[in-house]
């Protein structure tokens, strides 16, 4: 479940519709609380996020989170007989708290209040029925949020009921190689990338000083060059970051912040998103795969990390990306191009991709 599930959220992001995808991806979580009860069901969530981190890398976690935060708990509120709307309130009571919190940390530590307030305030030039004031801009932003988690909820809790009723036959039990994620030979060194990605995330939250800045770029390209990240990643990353800090530098000069400072928020977002970018390059998705679960294995007395790190023992790898694709587009290539078919192709392809990993291996 825990694989299948990071293999959705991987694949949605290469295909068509791919949103609708991703919607499917709770689904594996939710059956494992149906079956198993919702610390097993929130323990294959945590270890579902190690293994997206380790393929996807820590900057595209943005999706993946709302999901492993609430589907688990739906499972176990079908399980129980709850109806459609009650599913749908619980996925959004979540969805609006994780949504909060990630848009406070934007607004107050990358955007800043001013910009955001200031750009607001040139909303309200075009748009003279808003209220005026930082407590109206603040309770509006909330409220948008509210609405996007209460539409969000509901497609969720659609799909995951879909998806409970439709899942087919018995998933294989799973074998237990606690041995298995020792196989691979991840890049070396993983821990120490890691923790200077830490070292240097939390570095660049510090300040916005040009300087500063200049010499965190300047490092962290030694760095890349150094580790053999290579220029294709960093393309990507490129790539990644350009969409965050055009944004970022949007909101300082409609809200009047000034240019330098804007170009200045809006470079260290985009050295954030690199900084994450190099750690997934650097360290290699087994060697960041082993650091994650080292993490976890280290914190076994908080109950649900001791069974996080069970079911990481048992994981299977979902090495076949490239043949788990093609499955997919075969299953998308022959539903309707409408999002209840795509969801249905996607589902059933999640309930085969589960079974075939959770088959024994030589």
């Amino acid at each position: 479940m825990a694989s299948v599930t990071a293999l959705t959220f991987l694949v949605a992001r290469a295909v068509p519709l791919g949103w609708t995808v991703a919607v499917a991806g709770g689904v594996p979580l939710a059956r494992a609380a149906e079956r198993h009860g919702t610390r097993a069901g929130y323990a294959t969530a945590a270890a579902s996020l190690v293994e997206t981190t380790a393929i996807m890398g820590p900057a595209r976690m943005g999706i993946p989170v709302p999901h492993a935060a609430s589907a688990p708990l739906l499972g176990t509120l079908y399980r129980r007989g709850a109806p459609y709307l009650a599913l749908a309130a619980v996925g959004a009571v979540i969805r609006t708290f994780y949504y909060t919190v990630t848009a406070a940390f934007s607004i107050l530590v990358l955007v800043g209040l001013d910009a955001y307030l200031g750009t607001y305030e040139r909303l309200r030039g075009f748009l003279d029925f808003l209220p005026a004031g930082r407590t109206a801009a603040l309770w509006l932003t909330l409220l948008q949020l509210i609405v996007w988690s209460i539409g969000a909820g509901l497609i969720q809790a659609w799909a995951i009921r879909r998806g409970l009723r439709r899942w087919s036959g018995e998933v294989v039990a799973v074998e237990r190689p606690g041995d298995r994620v020792d196989r691979a030979t991840p890049q070396a060194h993983a821990g120490v990338i890691v923790l200077v990605g830490i070292a240097g995330f939390a570095a660049v939250l510090t300040s916005t000083d040009p300087r500063f800045l200049g010499v965190v770029a300047a490092v962290l390209l030694g760095a890349w060059a150094a580790t053999g990240a290579g220029s294709r990643s960093l393309l990507r990353g490129l790539m990644v970051a350009a969409p965050l800090a055009l944004s970022t530098l949007a909101f300082g000069l409609v809200g009047g912040i000034g240019g330098q400072r804007a170009a200045e928020r809006s470079v260290r977002v985009g050295l954030l998103v690199l900084i994450a970018v190099w750690v997934r390059s650097a360290a290699g998705a087994e060697g960041l795969r082993r650091v994650l679960v080292s993490a976890v294995r280290r914190l076994r007395a908080v109950p649900l990390l001791a069974a996080t790190a069970a079911v990481l023992a048992a994981a299977t790898h979902a090495d076949d990306l490239d043949g788990a694709g093609r499955r997919l587009g075969g299953r998308l290539r022959s539903a309707r191009r409408r999002p209840a078919p795509i969801v249905d192709a996607a589902l059933g392809w999640i309930a085969a991709e589960s079974s075939r990993l959770g088959g024994p291996t030589d």
